[in-house]
Order: structure tokens, then C-alpha cells, then sequence
């Protein structure tokens, strides 16, 4: 690839300084000559902030013989990234110089996944198989790898919705027995939950699909004594009509109050 630069045991670092001083928008991998240390190659930007690149010409062995490192170079990220991924099956991305993009694909990853929970999580066996039938047909390992992560949280969920059906086999408020209809709604929001919490059963309610809608969207909370809380919105007529009552109350587990204040203090809509 002729816009790939290799600098490796140079006789200094003058190339390379010269290089990233004429090339402000490009990208570099750092690579560990060694191989051992899964975090590298890492890709940088030039000029991503994260002070990972020399100004001057001093010996810091950023690429000389005597550097543990090496450094691979290029004005193309698309370029450099499928020669590491040729030469090394793997990139890894500094978390400094693409900050950005890494925090825009973490919320993209919890929606999608806080999507799926809500309207597929009756059918999780199906989405498993489907995903393992992926799997066993992909040929990229970079996306084997995003296969496998699914295929273990989808399990989580399953596991979760079922610890939660043995608290609630029905809708604690409607009655709603249903199973194929009821939601495994996390009480503390999924996105804002650590693992343990995700997992955790006293950190859900099983809802009929109307109670949960209200309840995700903090159009309804619960008191500490379990009475629901209706937002002021949702006049007499609609709470009627959404099968919901000022006088319903909830049985609150000790284990759940935790995440019922929770939601109380940052879900539940604030009156205006």
C-alpha cells in the first residue's frame, strides 16, 4: 500500500517527527514489536489531543532499534485500518483521539440493546439460535467477536426475565398473566444500570405493555409506601382508558426500594 509509512528500527526519530509534522490529519498505529499486548495496534489520530507524539528531534526512541515500538503511518484511515487488521486481526482506537466517535457508538450500542429488550425479549430463544446461526457462517473475525458478546448478553436477558417471572408471574397492577405479553421492565433504566444491576431481578417488575409504557417514560412512579404515583397529565379520562387508578398499590421488596427511589428522583417526570 503505497500511503501506508512503516517507521521501525529507524536510525532516529527524525523521519517519523518530519512525517507527523507534515501530516496534521492523519493516523498512526502504535504496535508492540513484541505482539504480546492485546491493546495494540492502536490507532491515533495525529492531532487527537492525546500527547502520544513527539514535536522535536530528540532520541525518545519512538522508532529506532532500540524502541520496544514501532509505528505504522498513513493520510488514510480506511487504509491503515485494513493493514492492521490484515497484518494483526485486530485495531484498537486511542480513547482520547476518538472519543467522540466511541461515545456516539456506546449510546448507538445501548439504545439498540435497550430497543431489543423492550420489543423482542418474549422471542429471546429465537434471537439466540439466530444470532449462533450467524455466527457459525461469519468469516470476520472482528464481527465473530461482536456476535459473541450478543449472543452472552441476550442470555443475561433471558436469565433475567425469567429470575423476574418467579417474583411476578403477572402484572403486579392489571392482573395481566399473559406471559408472551408481559415486559420485563428494569426499574432503574437499563442504559444507567452496571452489570450486576442489569441482572439483577429486584431491579424489574413484569408489566402488561400499557403500564410498562408509562412507567418507562416516567409517566408513573411509586411511593415508598408502593402507592402509584399518576403525572399529572394523564387526566381521569385517559387513566381510565390506560387501566390505571390513583388508589393501585405495589408491593415494594426491601431488595428493590434502591432502585425505586431511583426512579422516583431521575425517571419520574418532574411536575412543572
Amino acid at each position: 500500500m503505497s500511503d501506508i509509512k512503516i517507521f521501525k528500527d529507524m536510525p532516529d526519530d527524525g523521519a517519523y517527527i518530519d512525517w507527523l509534522k507534515n501530516n496534521k490529519n492523519g493516523f498512526v498505529l502504535n504496535i508492540d514489536k513484541g505482539g504480546t499486548q492485546s491493546i495494540y495496534p492502536m490507532l491515533h489520530k495525529v492531532s487527537g489531543g492525546c500527547n502520544s507524539f513527539p514535536t522535536e528531534r530528540k532520541d525518545k526512541n519512538w522508532t529506532t532499534n532500540d524502541s520496544d515500538y514501532f509505528k505504522v503511518c498513513s493520510n488514510s484511515r480506511k487504509k491503515l485500518s485494513e493493514w492492521s487488521w490484515s497484518e494483526y486481526d485486530r485495531e484498537n482506537r486511542c480513547k482520547t483521539c476518538f472519543k467522540k466517535e466511541l461515545d456516539e457508538e456506546k449510546t448507538a450500542w445501548l439504545t439498540e440493546e435497550q430497543n431489543f429488550y423492550t420489543n423482542s425479549i418474549p422471542h429471546l430463544g429465537k434471537n439466540i439460535a439466530e444470532l449462533e446461526n450467524r455466527l457459525a457462517s461469519e468469516t470476520s473475525p472482528e464481527k465473530q467477536t461482536e456476535l459473541k458478546i450478543l449472543i452472552k448478553v441476550r442470555r443475561g436477558q433471558d436469565q433475567f426475565r425469567q429470575d423476574l417471572l418467579k417474583l411476578y408471574p403477572s402484572c403486579p397492577l392489571t392482573g395481566l398473566d399473559i406471559e408472551s405479553l408481559l415486559i420485563a421492565s428494569h426499574i432503574k433504566p437499563w442504559s444507567k444500570c452496571n452489570n450486576e444491576e442489569r441482572l439483577d431481578p429486584f431491579n424489574g417488575l413484569m408489566l402488561a405493555p400499557n403500564v410498562d409504557a408509562l412507567f418507562d417514560k416516567g409517566l408513573i412512579t411509586f411511593d415508598t409506601d408502593g402507592m402509584i404515583k399518576i403525572h399529572p397529565t394523564i387526566d381521569l379520562e385517559n387513566q381510565k382508558r390506560l387501566g390505571i387508578s390513583p388508589d393501585m398499590k405495589l408491593k415494594i421488596e426491601p431488595e428493590s426500594e434502591k432502585y425505586f427511589e431511583y426512579h422516583r428522583n431521575h425517571v419520574f417526570q418532574k411536575e412543572e
